[in-house]
């Protein structure tokens, strides 16, 4: 009776375990209570619609306008 316990409580554990993993789409022998980090989610999230992209190109065009204006400034000293 005792080993049957111990055979059920331990599958308990498993089938918990590899629950959680599967639920939260990660491989079986990952640590289901690891944070899956909330920064990677958003920077993969920002990623796949193009953002990042937009943003380095916004920086881009920004940085050759400041080097433009600065240009100018120095012409005129």
């Amino acid at each position: 009776m005792k080993l049957l316990f111990v055979f059920l409580l331990s599958g308990f554990i498993v089938g918990l375990w590899f629950g959680v993993n599967i639920g939260k789409g990660n491989a079986l022998y990952e640590n289901p209570f690891q944070d899956s980090g909330i920064l990677q989610d958003a920077h993969d999230s920002a990623e796949d619609q193009g953002v990042i992209e937009q943003g380095q190109e916004y920086l881009d065009d920004k940085k050759e306008s400041v080097k433009e204006k600065l240009k100018e400034i120095v012409e005129d000293i």
